[in-house]
């Protein structure tokens, strides 16, 4: 429910082309470490800080209360497409 809802709550702010998260607890039962990984256009203005500012944001006081840690990777759409052109597959 909790992702969710953190799902939910980012999309509705920047309609991102790709979105994934991830439950990193020990405890599958209880969400407690997350890894969300987000790439949009919006971020190709900002720097590093703003953009996890502006999740943090998004993800409100009552959220954040739940969960003891967050990992955030957030991309614009040019840095995505040049980390998957990249990889060595």
């Amino acid at each position: 429910m909790l992702i969710k809802t953190i799902e939910k709550k980012i999309k509705n702010v920047l309609n991102p082309i790709f979105l994934h998260i991830k439950n990193n607890s020990n405890d599958s039962n209880v969400i407690t470490h997350l890894q969300i990984t987000i790439v949009c256009e919006h971020f190709t203005t900002q720097n590093l800080i703003q953009r996890h500012r502006l999740i943090y944001k998004i993800l409100t006081k009552n959220i954040m209360q739940q969960i003891h840690a967050i990992s955030l990777n957030t991309y614009s759409i040019i840095e995505w497409n040049n980390i998957i052109h990249n990889k060595d597959i």
